[in-house]
């Protein structure tokens, strides 16, 4: 299935740089405070190509791609970067804590060939936006190089690449660095012979799904598509016709994937007085008491496989739990054409049932839809009175991943939150050849 193949890739100059002080989160989550911070760490930080500040009079011909592209091509020229002199694949190791115990995600960077969707060789899980698209393929284009790894799952039931990974993590690492507080990286470059051929026979009869990163993928599939329509005597083998991907076994203990609750403002008294009667419509409503354990029967709740969700806000420092009382006429308030695994998730019910039916609103009302994957933070909000309540969801679990991917249906935007995110600069993937 998948064609999974080594590469050349772009790294900084460990004798030159620091890798703690030059990587950078992925673009997407990166807030104003920490591009500021990111800036002012180290001149050569990753953020100046992967997140390059707009500045007020920006044209075609002076802008944060062109700007990208001028530090890319100037580190280049100065050995910043460099370009490995042989195809390989990188494992990386991605020690982070969570709950108070440390965690260990592997993940193996490669370059993996762009297949349209229709095919199921690669298997999307969620809906992505245009504009997103839009700034991704400019700098794909403006750079010619993947700045930031698709993150994709496999299965890998016998463990045939698991055992050649754990082989190799025996090997002395090349490159051992801090990233964000708590966390902490190894890379080590797989160029032999034998690894590398076991690594590529084993992808052959598997599919890739996507964890993260479904913008980038469809933006790197659109620059492709571009690039074939004015070439058509491209080979099929050029750079351009790969993504750079980080691949993690669905097993991998460090897997870690978080619910994305809902918090909501903006409502008015009246509809928020008649919210309780109105859910109790639908669903069998209990109430978990603060006073009496009702956020360790939380978490117990949160646990089980079901289509429960919470609601905190409505009833003072107490917990609503809620589950479905009649399946069939929920589902009736659901798109047509989804799956029965979508039908009967949280995420669905929330946004489908309660938010588009019962409130009236659209689900993806930024206005006055927020979304949060910490449930302290989550919870923080609404005591402040920053938010009026909030939807605490559980977290989607990989094989509902798979089923919804194999399906070829897709979850509701903002059901899946994996964690940690994959930092940008630890490896480039160049489109020329």
């Amino acid at each position: 299935m998948a064609d999974i193949r080594p590469f050349k890739a772009l790294r900084y100059n460990t004798a030159t740089e620091n890798m703690s002080a030059v990587i950078c989160p992925p673009y997407d989550v990166i807030s104003p405070q920490q591009e500021a911070a990111l800036l002012a760490n180290d001149p050569h930080n990753f953020i100046r190509i992967e997140y390059a500040k707009t500045i007020p009079g920006d044209d075609e011909t002076c802008n944060r791609y062109t700007r990208a592209l001028s530090h890319l091509q100037k580190w280049l020229r100065d050995e910043v970067l460099k370009q490995d002199d042989k195809p390989a694949y990188y494992l990386h190791e991605h020690t982070y804590t969570f709950g108070g115990e440390k965690v260990i995600r592997r993940g193996l960077f490669a370059r993996v060939r762009l297949e349209e969707w229709d095919k199921m060789i690669v298997r999307p899980h969620e809906r992505t936006m245009a504009g997103p698209k839009k700034d991704r393929i400019k700098l794909i284009g403006t750079l010619e190089a993947d700045t930031s790894p698709v993150f994709g799952l496999y299965q890998d039931d016998g463990r045939f690449i698991g055992s050649v990974l754990d082989q190799v993590t025996a090997w002395p690492e090349a490159i051992e660095f801090a990233g964000e507080p708590g966390e902490s990286h190894r890379l080590w470059v797989i160029t032999d012979v034998e690894a590398v051929s076991a690594i590529q026979r084993a992808f052959t009869e598997k599919p890739i799904y996507i964890a993260d990163g479904h913008h980038r993928y469809e933006s790197s599939l659109a620059y492709r598509n571009e690039r074939n329509n004015l070439d058509p005597k491209i080979p099929p083998d050029a750079a351009v016709n790969f993504v750079m991907m980080s691949l993690t076994d669905m097993a991998d203990p460090g897997l870690l994937i978080l619910p994305t609750h809902r918090v909501i403002k903006g409502l008015s008294k009246n509809l928020l007085y008649i919210l309780p009667e109105r859910l109790r419509e639908h669903f069998n409503v209990e109430t978990l008491k603060a006073s009496n354990g009702g956020w360790e029967n939380l978490k117990t709740l949160m646990a089980e496989d079901s289509s429960r969700f919470f609601i905190f806000g409505l009833s003072g420092d107490d917990i609503l739990s809620l589950t479905v009382k009649n399946q069939p006429k929920v589902e009736g308030f659901m798109p047509s054409g989804h799956t029965a695994t979508y039908r009967g998730m949280d995420v669905s019910v929330v946004d489908h049932v309660v938010l588009e039916d019962i409130l009236g609103m659209n689900a993806m009302d930024e206005e006055r839809v927020a979304y949060d994957h910490d449930m302290d933070s989550t919870i923080s909000r609404v005591k402040s009175g920053e938010f009026q309540f909030a939807f605490i969801l559980k977290p989607v679990k990989p094989e509902t991943i798979q089923a919804i991917s194999d399906a070829k249906d897709r979850m509701p935007r903002k059901s899946t939150y994996f964690y940690p995110k994959l930092p940008s600069g630890i490896v480039v993937y160049r489109l020329r050849d």
